[in-house]
């Protein structure tokens, strides 16, 4: 019987087609924010981009310490410095921030006030101001008599540089040179890594060679660290996986077309997988991306059966042997997608986006593995000495049938293991613990902070209100009811220098009659200028908000909102009675930790309505509840994988739980194999799912090697689970699935 190439046609168009429409859709298509973790009902658009707003201008603040050598050395180093960091076009130095400071400040120098000149004013010492502006125009350190003298007699603007300048110039320190600046674009892009590490490194190589050494801190630097990281491990784990699997491909196949088979209908089933939640979703959230690379795994075993049908002497024709496999592998598809359909109760985007992924990814795959493999196969491939080994260990183990108290005591063992792992285990939700710093990094920058305090803040107040007015009035509003030891405790507030319309003509008229009209006259008469027209009122609206008070406002779907940057999180104010109190304080760390806490145990709940979907759809397709046994291995694995994991000591986190899905899937793909009547021209079945299980374990189970705590979780949880399923998959055959171990499969 001949093949029929339509349906591969087909197939090869779908692949093409998804292939396209995936790369054409997936630039700027990806979402990286945490926050749309959260389920549907409970996500706060607002709160997604205060955190996002606050973590750019927390992570986009760079600083540089230059020491050694002679002073006149380091200014030269430092000039470099700028000047190479500048030519990158990713650096903006904060000295420009300081002159759109200093100009928004010279332009509402007569309705701003720092609070002790409000106190004084108050207080009707007005003279105060006078007198000391008169010193400093005369004093040893005098600013100079230049056209400011006549625009601004009473350094009203200089004053307010003193009190509310949010970091706009480089800090200073004692024997060192400071280079400070943010960053233009995302730190976490490559290529700004990689352009300001090379003036970084640039520099070094010039002035490291005389003496002088230089010291960084901000989140670029950690984010450069772990992307190296990242490549070198992608790069060493990634050629060890290939070159593994090559030569276990070899050894069983004697062939390389075998694994060039597998790579090829991996990416069709990621591509596809891609495309469909593309279609379906406009994005895709990088969770569902990694997530999904759960279907390698998968798309490797539904391959490696298929092929194993052809080694040796393998008899039959190519319709023959799929037919032989379109069962077991149908309803291994099916109970997989049912697996990761289950994911689509929760009201989790990402997690429903998994669930198309997943579920298109195995159709595809198991499109390709009935219809196209066989075409591209080449015919019968020789059997390798490592497919004899493997036949011959494979059918004397997974051959046995275990008696009922077996299959108990197993499960009690699994139980037990499961309770202790779950009582005594080690759960791990906090962000800050899943990656280990750099240990020079960290050195750096607490060298940084001794030498200029600098230490980027993360926490901030949230304030929210119905008009871009009303926020800055509910934030003033705020400031005033803190006491003074936490007043303090706040980095910087946009009302500071932009206050609202009230507070601002309430501001002007107190300037006015208790500075300008009785003292300004007199000090205009001193420095010899004209007073009339000195101070003129308000602004005539050419000079923009400096650009670090823009960022901490906003507005999103009708609510207007600032950020308020704090040092370290204070207690709030209550609201009035019977209302809402219209700010919150955050805390981005303890959030995402949260965040990742509610998306572990909803991850656990998935895997629970997996199983239970699962067992449900063998149960439909069988209509014979007998065939829930085939559902027990994976169960078994499912409840022993975290606490075996936990005494290896690998905390179990959110990606473990996520892990849990491929032992789901490809255990109850084993079980299926297993209680499926066996051919009698077959010698390879259970081999096939020994040799599914072994590439599984080494595609996958190659990611505990990674330094990443999150990898490394999910890459050991899929391993053992996956052995485990392979060990236990002899539950699931009943005494009438016994075969005559002489004869092999």
């Amino acid at each position: 019987m001949t093949l029929s190439r339509w349906p591969a046609l087909l197939i090869v168009l779908s692949i093409l087609a998804a292939l396209g429409f995936s790369l054409s859709r997936l630039s700027g298509s990806v979402d990286t924010d945490i926050l749309s973790l959260l389920p549907a009902d409970t996500h706060d658009p607002v709160l997604a981009d205060a955190v996002r707003r606050a973590s750019d201008a927390a992570s986009n603040r760079v600083v540089f310490a230059i020491e050694g050598g002679a002073a006149t050395e380091r200014q030269t180093a430092r000039m470099e410095l700028s000047e190479a960091l500048a030519a990158t076009e990713r650096f903006h130095p904060m000295d420009e921030e300081g002159e759109a400071l200093w100009r928004w400040l010279f332009a509402h120098r007569t309705s701003l006030l720092c609070e002790a000149d409000r106190e004084t004013l108050e207080a009707g010492h007005g003279d105060t101001i006078a007198q000391e502006a008169l010193r400093q125009w005369y004093g040893p350190a005098s600013v100079g008599f230049g056209g400011l003298v006549s625009q601004d007699p009473l350094l009203l603007t200089n004053r307010l540089l003193n009190c509310v300048l949010p970091g706009a110039s480089a800090p200073s320190a004692a024997g060192a040179e400071i280079v400070s600046g943010t960053i233009e674009g995302s730190v976490y892009r490559l290529d700004v890594q990689d352009d300001v590490a090379g003036a970084v490194q640039g520099w070094r190589d010039t002035w490291g060679e005389r003496g002088l050494s230089l010291t960084r801190g901000g989140a670029l630097f950690h984010a450069a660290y772990g992307a190296a990281q990242a490549r070198f491990e992608v790069t060493l784990i990634g050629g060890v996986t290939l070159c593994v699997l090559l030569f276990l491909y070899w050894t069983i196949f004697r062939s390389f077309r075998a694994p060039v088979l597998a790579l090829f209908m991996v990416a069709s089933a990621l591509a596809t997988g891609l495309a469909v939640v593309l279609a379906v979703f406009g994005t895709i959230h990088v969770m569902a991306l990694v997530f999904g690379a759960a279907l390698i795994g998968m798309v490797v075993d539904y391959t490696t059966y298929y092929l194993v049908t052809g080694l040796g002497g393998a008899p039959g024709t190519p319709d023959e042997r799929r037919d032989r496999l379109f069962r077991p592998l149908t309803l291994g598809m099916l109970t997989s997608a049912g697996a990761f359909a289950a994911l689509l109760v929760f009201p989790v985007p990402a997690f429903q986006q998994v669930a198309l992924f997943g579920m298109s990814g195995l159709a595809m795959a198991w499109a390709g593995t009935l219809w196209l493999v066989p075409h591209l196969e080449g015919g019968r491939t020789e059997t390798g000495p490592g497919a004899i080994r493997v036949a011959h260990h494979a059918e004397g183990f997974l051959s046995r049938s275990p008696r009922g108290p077996v299959i108990w005591a197993v499960a009690g063992v699994a139980l037990l293991a499961a309770f202790l792992g779950w009582r005594y285990g080690e759960v791990l939700d906090d962000v800050r613990g899943l990656q280990d710093p750099s240990p020079v990094l960290a050195a750096e920058e607490a060298h940084l902070r001794a030498l200029t305090g600098f230490a980027p803040s993360t926490a901030f107040i949230l304030v929210r209100g119905t008009s871009a007015d009303a926020v800055v009035r509910e934030e003033e509003n705020l400031l005033a009811a803190l006491p003074p030891e936490d007043r303090d405790a706040v980095v910087f507030a946009a009302s500071r220098i932009d206050p609202s319309a009230t507070r601002s003509r309430e501001t002007e008229a107190l300037i006015r009659a208790r500075l300008l009209d009785p003292h300004l006259d007199a000090l205009a008469g001193e420095l010899g200028v004209a007073s009339e027209g000195t101070y003129e009122s308000g602004s005539d609206g050419t000079v923009d908000l400096p650009a670090t008070a823009a960022s901490l406002r906003g507005e999103t779907d009708g609510t207007a909102w600032s950020i308020v940057p704090v040092r370290r999180a204070i207690e709030l104010p209550d609201a009035a009675a019977g209302e809402r109190a219209p700010w919150i304080i955050v805390e981005p760390a303890s959030l995402y930790s949260g965040l990742f806490a509610e998306y572990r145990r909803l991850a656990t709940l998935a895997v629970a309505g997996a199983l239970l979907a699962t067992g449900l759809l063998l149960v439909l397709l069988e209509r014979r509840l007998p065939v829930l046994r085939a559902l027990l291995p994976a169960l078994l694995a499912t409840l022993a994988t975290p606490p075996l994991v936990m005494a290896l000591g690998i905390p179990f986190a959110c990606c473990s739980a996520m892990g849990l899905f491929l032992v789901v899937g490809a255990g109850v793909d084993y079980a299926i194999f297993q209680r499926e009547p066996s051919h009698p021209e077959s010698r390879w079945t259970r081999a096939g799912i020994v040799l599914a299980a072994l590439m599984t374990c080494i595609s996958v189970g190659m990611l505990g090697f990674s330094s990443v705590l999150p990898v490394r979780s999910f890459g050991v949880t899929v391993a053992v689970g996956i052995f485990l399923s392979l060990v236990l998959s002899p539950l699931a055959r009943g005494r009438t699935s016994e075969v005559d171990v002489g004869d092999g499969v």
